[in-house]
């Protein structure tokens, strides 16, 4: 099968790999978002394909628009390809493009569509405390994330499981149903299957405000599954004396201590832990508690603004007003 792929980031060059040293596919093209400057120092650095596409000799390019770019057309047209897969490329694929394939273009989705569809599909399935998650495979459209659907994949969502954790179980599986599908297409085996309509739930846009902790309004655990939701980016913050303090690593317990004179909500209080979970290996001996709205979030890991993370008992060390610190 002659492929172009248009991946961009770290996960999808995960798959890349995968497909190449199986040799699922034979990979004529790889189309990346053009190299942008990140982080602070904004320099401009390639994305995680085409690093890995020049390491291994694979063609790659880096269109700025796909829009009315005949000379992009014509490349891929000049493939001859069965299929281009897309995968986390973030921007809207034009008909153009997916009229090129002999086989159309495929789309690879982190939910059971039609459920979470758009961008954040993982981090809306953390948020809400789902269980499982799925991989979707469908035909694509102009319209995001709303045409047949090929093949679905279950796969567990652990309670440590962050989003990290489970695009690493999607790259496990994801490579390899791609190409059993996508023969199951060449060879008339598949019967796409018609998205519900009335059944179609939207990922909410991320915005600045869903990873400001409020401890007065939210349970332990809906902080908890934000955590896991936004982490490794944009992770979850509250404010410390005024200055942006990262949470970048915490646990919760369904503890209720409201009727506890001795306490107060939204203190921050060390404790010796009676409540160890095999889940949370690390929650041994004292711990650090924020007594929340309903619920206990124990920290673990964070960072104060232009600080380096540190572990909660150093942080502590330099920053001993924290303990008895009320976050009202």
């Amino acid at each position: 099968m002659k492929i172009a792929f248009f991946w961009t980031w770290e996960f999808s060059k995960n798959i890349l790999k995968d497909i190449v040293e199986n040799k699922y596919f034979d990979v004529l093209l790889t189309v990346s978002q053009p190299d942008k400057a990140t982080w602070r120092k904004m320099e401009i650095t390639p994305t995680p394909v085409k690093l890995y596409s020049i390491e291994n000799n694979l063609n790659i390019i880096q269109p700025e628009r796909l829009r009315s770019n005949t000379g992009f057309f014509d490349k891929l047209g000049n493939l001859d390809l069965d299929f281009i897969v897309v995968v986390a490329y973030w921007k809207i694929i034009p008909k153009e493009i997916l009229e090129i394939p002999k086989h159309w273009c495929i789309n690879i989705h982190g939910s059971i569509l039609p459920k979470y569809r758009w961008a954040s599909p993982i981090q809306e399935s953390i948020k809400l405390w789902d269980k499982k998650t799925w991989l979707t495979i469908m035909y694509m459209s102009e319209k995001m994330d709303e045409w047949d659907i090929l093949a679905i994949k279950e796969v567990d969502i652990d309670i440590i499981d962050n989003t990290v954790a489970i695009f690493k179980k999607f790259e496990n599986i994801w490579a390899r149903l791609l190409y059993d599908t996508l023969l199951w297409v060449l060879s008339g085996k598949i019967t796409p299957l018609k998205q519900d309509e009335k059944i179609a739930t939207y990922c909410s846009k991320i915005e600045k405000k869903d990873w400001e902790i409020n401890f007065k309004n939210d349970s332990a655990k809906n902080i908890y599954d934000r955590f896991r939701a936004y982490t490794p980016w944009p992770w979850i913050y509250t404010y410390f004396k005024w200055k942006k303090l990262d949470i970048t690593d915490c646990f919760f317990y369904d503890i209720d201590l409201s009727d506890d004179d001795e306490l107060r909500l939204w203190d921050v209080i060390e404790i010796e832990n009676e409540h160890f979970d095999e889940k949370n290996p690390t929650s041994k001996n004292k711990e650090i508690w924020i007594i929340c709205n309903k619920w206990i979030l124990t920290l673990q890991k964070v960072k104060i603004e232009w600080k380096k993370e540190t572990n909660i008992k150093d942080f502590i060390n330099a920053n001993k007003d924290f303990l008895q610190y009320n976050f009202n």
